[in-house]
């Protein structure tokens, strides 16, 4: 029976006693504690300067390319020349005397907010474009030969070596664009002062340009005042024309009307209404006239068809009372004769017959009189007759007159109304034509641009001097930035600040490839194998009366460098303890026979299902006294295979043949591997990368690590670059030269 097999069955003796593993006392959950809260608030300015000197490539990287082009801005650029026309534009004052024009106006400052908005605007550019277009064109091309100008312009689309536009158009808005991108109002605080300042690469160019632009501008104000005087001349002109023709139109139709109706107008107090109510007055007159008189001799002759001849009308007839005095002498002498007479006497006879003749001339005088009054009264009844019939057709006539009398008024007042409307249009036309004639401009030009004698832009020391301030503050900016958002592990300090196990070793990066980091004394790397050196030795003198013979190497993620350290720190101890075994526990992701070229068809997984016993699993390295147990096959169920009886015996076994051993384990987080493990093992070291491993990674590792009671040796931080304060600080100093010779004579006297 071999040594191994004696060591197994003592093994198996020793586990009915339950004998357990020295270890210590896993750390308390309180001192899980990051930072005190005094250490938190102690932050120093070499805290400060360390995370410069860490970041500086950061720093460098922004700070480079910052200066490299503001240098070549400054030094590439054409010079830039600014011409400065000065002009004063005063508050518009209006015709009507207020308290504040008494008193002094306050400036209104949406009133300049608008005059310094139309010196940029496109209408007033357009203007300086229609002036000078040519010179802003060959301005245009000056400008294309600038890099950064050009660049611009590829990217606008616009200027350009040749310049060439589709049309007089697109022409016109690109050169008005560029007048407005060049074009800077500055306005002189409290007062009414305002530079007009041109940019320009051709200076005499930039002058010419800026006093245009204050000529235009007063142009431009003054048209905007009289444009809506213009405007209005050109509707009055138009509305009176359009009253002229209305005003000619209504005296046609006056005419037409008068001419139609035969109105007539003799003169302003007598016309034709007046002549005709005159008339009609007049015969109103007579009409009563007639009708008093008919009604006379109505009654007249009616009271003589009444009464007779006895009717005293005819009875004062003075030819009647004649006859009848005659009548009356002749009868009294006719009955004086007939006393001596007899009626038969030739006498008496023609007495009675010339009686008998004054009777019938009565008689006659007397009906000739009724005749007369019968006559007189249908005389007097065909007059009032005729008076009404003319009264009644003069009343239709003054209607009539009257209603077109309406009607003339009518056309009269729209002629009327159409000439004062036409009158005071033309006065209001010739009102505008002299205000027209009297505006004047609120604008002046109190100086003109002259040519500037030296450029404007670039001002190389002072882009230099702010690209150093910028790109330095941008690149320290930066580099705090990164760091704060760099939750990974970097340094010692790091992993303290992270969890409260201690730092035991630092492996630097190496530039060779990874089958060939193997400690050896063959091997270049003096830095590498110093490291493992170092390691060594803390682990040989961590408890100097019985060093831990069983560690667990481990790592919070894969792809951490553990099974590089698992394999170095095996072959440097072997110079330290002794014989040593190295074991492969990693059933994920094996490599430790890829290190050493051995077949992987039996191993660890092959013992542990019972396939291959104890006796030739451990294999012979090429480094005197260090021997090597593969993972072989990957098993379907590692976790369970690892937490077997049959795996404590075997680490028990192996502790009491070998002087260490050595288990290269898989990553904790995400896997319960190691957690099994770290209960068969009296330490664990944990192996974290720098710039790899997250500082929250390390943190949960160690949480579940001390939950289960494991001994954490220490921390050991892989991939350090040797140019790092700590790195260079232990490598590539005579320290670490010591501490080579150190561990090179330790070695000698194990």
């Amino acid at each position: 029976m071999s040594k191994l097999d004696s060591s197994i069955e003592k093994a198996s003796r020793l586990r009915s006693d339950a004998v357990q593993v020295i270890r210590k006392e896993p750390l308390p959950a309180s001192a899980f504690k990051i930072h005190s809260e005094d250490e938190e608030d102690q932050s120093h300015l070499r805290d400060y300067f360390n995370i410069l000197l860490k970041r500086k490539w950061i720093v460098m990287a922004f700070f480079i390319p910052v200066v490299v082009i503001a240098a070549l801005v400054s030094f590439f650029s054409k010079p830039l020349y600014k011409s400065s026309a000065t002009i004063q534009i005063k508050a518009e004052s209006s015709n009507l005397l207020t308290f504040k024009d008494i008193y002094g106006k306050v400036p209104d400052l949406e009133y300049y907010e608008t005059q310094y908005n139309i010196l940029k605007s496109h209408a007033l550019a357009q203007r300086v474009v229609t002036r000078m277009g040519e010179e802003i064109e060959r301005e245009v091309e000056l400008a294309s030969g600038n890099i950064i100008d050009s660049a611009l312009q590829q990217i606008t689309g616009e200027g350009g070596d040749n310049l060439k536009w589709a049309d007089a158009g697109a022409r016109d808005r690109a050169l008005t664009n560029y007048l407005v991108s060049k074009i800077e109002v500055d306005p002189i605080k409290k007062s009414q002062l305002v530079n007009v300042n041109f940019i320009s690469y051709d200076p005499v160019l930039g002058a010419n340009l800026a006093n245009t632009m204050a000529d235009e501008y007063i142009k431009f104000t003054l048209d905007s005042k009289l444009e809506p005087t213009r405007q209005a001349k050109n509707r009055l002109e138009q509305e009176v024309e359009d009253m002229k023709v209305k005003l000619d139109k209504s005296e046609e139709q006056l005419n037409e009307y008068v001419r139609r109706n035969r109105i007539f107008f003799f003169n302003k107090e007598q016309n034709y209404e007046n002549i005709l109510t005159q008339k009609l007055s007049t015969l109103s007159k007579e009409l009563n006239q007639a009708t008093t008189e008919r009604i006379s001799r109505e009654a007249l002759y009616q009271e003589v068809e009444k009464s007779g001849t006895d009717y005293s009308f005819i009875l004062q007839n003075s030819l009647i009372q004649s006859l009848t005095m005659d009548y009356i002498k002749q009868e009294s002498e006719y009955v004086n004769l007939l006393k001596i007479h007899k009626p038969d006497y030739p006498k008496m006879l023609r007495l009675k017959e010339q009686i008998e003749k004054i009777k019938s001339s009565i008689e006659a005088e007397e009906q000739k009189l009724i005749n007369t009054l019968d006559s007189d009264y249908k005389i007097a009844v065909k007059k009032e007759g005729y008076l009404a019939s003319a009264i009644e057709a003069l009343h239709k006539d003054v209607n009539t007159f009257q209603e077109k009398m309406g009607q003339l008024q009518i056309l009269t007042r729209e002629v009327d109304t159409n000439r004062d409307l036409h009158n005071s249009l033309l006065q209001r036309l010739k009102e505008v034509g002299i205000s027209t004639a009297l505006t004047e401009s609120n604008v002046q030009v109190l100086d003109r641009a002259e040519i500037p004698k030296a450029p404007f832009k670039p001002n190389k020391a002072f882009n230099m001097a702010l690209a150093l301030m910028f790109g330095l503050s941008g690149g320290v900016l930066l580099a705090f930035f990164v760091e704060y958002f760099d939750r990974t592990i970097r340094t010692p300090d790091d992993v303290e600040k992270n969890s409260p196990v201690r730092v035991i070793g630092m492996v630097p990066i190496s530039g060779q490839k990874t089958a060939k980091l193997v400690y050896a004394n063959s091997n270049n790397n003096e830095a590498f194998t110093e490291a493992f050196r170092s390691l060594s030795t803390f682990i040989q003198f961590t408890n100097v009366s019985s060093p831990p013979k069983q560690i667990l190497v481990t790592s919070p993620l894969q792809g951490e460098g553990k099974t590089i350290l698992a394999v170095n720190a095996a072959m440097s101890l072997a110079n330290f303890l002794g014989r040593g075994v190295v074991i492969d526990a990693d059933f994920r992701r094996p490599k430790i026979h890829t290190f050493f070229d051995f077949d992987n068809s039996k191993g660890l997984s092959s013992f542990l299902t019972g396939d291959t016993e104890l006796e030739g699993l451990a294999r012979k390295s090429t480094r005197p006294g260090l021997d090597v147990i593969t993972s072989g096959p990957m098993p379907p169920n590692p976790s369970e295979l690892l937490n077997s009886l049959r795996m404590r015996e075997l680490v028990e076994a192996l502790s009491s043949s070998y002087d260490y051993v050595i288990i290269d384990s898989a990553p904790v987080l995400g896997i319960s591997d190691s957690l099994i493990l770290s209960a068969l093992v009296e330490s664990v070291i944990l192996v974290v990368k720098s710039s790899n491993t997250p500082a929250d990674a390390l943190t949960q590792t160690y949480k579940l690590l001390n939950n289960v009671n494991a001994t954490i040796l220490g921390v050991v931080v892989n991939g350090v670059n040797p140019k790092t304060k700590y790195g260079y600080a232990y490598y590539q100093s005579p320290y670490g030269d010591a501490a080579k010779r150190a561990g090179k004579s330790v070695g000698k006297q194990t």
